[in-house]
């Protein structure tokens, strides 16, 4: 998965919590100052990444994240490390 495609995602669960278009959301828009997101969006953002993705990220991972580009690197570390964990697992057995 690309980083364009999980920013794009991450854009429309910004956009069905919040109802600004799709095309109205940039990557470095700042939720709060720019999005005008209030704490229980960005919860149910946040939430809803974390879903999507099967991350199982803490509450403190998730309020330090301030606009779709940092959220989309935590997404893709994130992916990476279960890739790399599931790999481990796989050789094992």
């Amino acid at each position: 998965m690309t980083s364009e495609e999980i920013k794009g995602r991450i854009k429309e669960i910004i956009s069905s919590v919040s109802n600004i278009p799709v095309e109205e959301i940039g990557d470095e828009d700042h939720y709060v100052e720019d999005l005008n997101l209030d704490s229980l969006s960005l919860l149910e953002i946040g939430v809803d990444v974390d879903y999507h993705y099967r991350l199982g990220l803490v509450e403190e991972e998730m309020r330090s994240i301030i606009n779709v580009t940092q959220a989309a690197e935590l997404v893709a570390a994130r992916l990476a490390a279960q890739d790399a964990g599931s790999s481990e697992v796989a050789e094992v057995a």
